[in-house]
């Protein structure tokens, strides 16, 4: 296992295939960018044009036996491919720089409409920023799936499918935007969303603290400013939530400017 590597049974991978990849025709071509012994280009319906990468020589000949398909022995982020794919499916090394630069290559070759679809650990997916960098190229859809199709698997599992378009969209993931938006409010601001906080108005409180050290008064674009470090997400739900509180809770001194000093609760 030392690229954590964990071969998918064949009755799971012809499910999977046949879940999210039922609409494949003679127009695709497939690929798996590490085959293993070719347990998903089995899957695939033979009159689908697919092939594989396989890293190691031995395991790359009996894949080339068991599926009857072209397999390609190499790394698949540097060798050359015999087709360029309309789609990607497979099990790779649970390794995340090693899927990071699978995905890179895959968003190159693929056009638009093109699609991933992996097996994955959980864990990859657990933080906003790592999600929200690879939404920023892909659409991202994921389920669930037991991690006992694997017999000595103890990480939580996911089908995720990666689909390359120009508008993006996630689907199954909850408070992702928004969590990578507060990376982008200053340390001291950041702190107060984040652990343990039991503040009862964190929003208020936030607005408050930014009106202090403007002065007493602001500008809704001084506000931003004051909060927002010098890095600033490209999503900004925050600021929205900025705007309402300033209006509900503090004195409005001219069109989008706002006063220190609170009106009754």
């Amino acid at each position: 296992m030392k690229l954590d590597q964990y071969f998918t049974p064949t009755w799971a991978a012809e499910l999977l295939v046949q879940r999210h990849f039922h609409d494949l025709s003679e127009n695709d071509v497939v690929a798996d960018p590490a085959c293993g012994d070719a347990r998903f280009l089995m899957a695939v319906p033979a009159h689908v044009q697919a092939f594989g990468v396989e890293i190691c020589q031995k395991t790359a000949a009996a894949a080339a036996i068991n599926s009857g398909r072209t397999i390609i022995n190499g790394d698949f982020r540097t060798v050359e491919l015999p087709q360029c794919p309309t789609a990607f499916v497979g099990n790779p090394p649970f390794q995340f720089d090693l899927v990071h630069a699978f995905l890179e290559r895959c968003h190159q070759l693929l056009e638009f409409g093109g699609r991933v679809g992996f097996i994955l650990p959980v864990c990859m997916f657990q933080t906003a920023n790592t999600v929200m960098r690879w939404s920023e190229l892909w659409s991202i859809e994921q389920e669930l799936i037991p991690r006992n199709i694997f017999a000595s698997l103890r990480a939580p599992l996911m089908f995720a499918t990666f689909t390359k378009e120009q508008r993006t969209f996630l689907s199954g993931f909850f408070l992702y935007e928004e969590t990578a938006s507060l990376e982008g409010l200053n340390k001291e601001f950041r702190t107060m969303f984040v652990g343990n906080s039991s503040r009862a108005n964190v929003w208020r409180e936030t607005v408050q603290r930014a009106l202090e050290k403007c002065g007493g008064t602001a500008t809704l674009q001084q506000l931003y400013q004051c909060i927002e470090n010098s890095r600033p997400t490209p999503n900004q739900f925050w600021r929205e939530k900025i705007r309402q509180t300033a209006a509900q809770y503090f004195v409005r001194v001219s069109r989008g400017e706002f006063a220190l000093q609170q009106e009754a609760a």
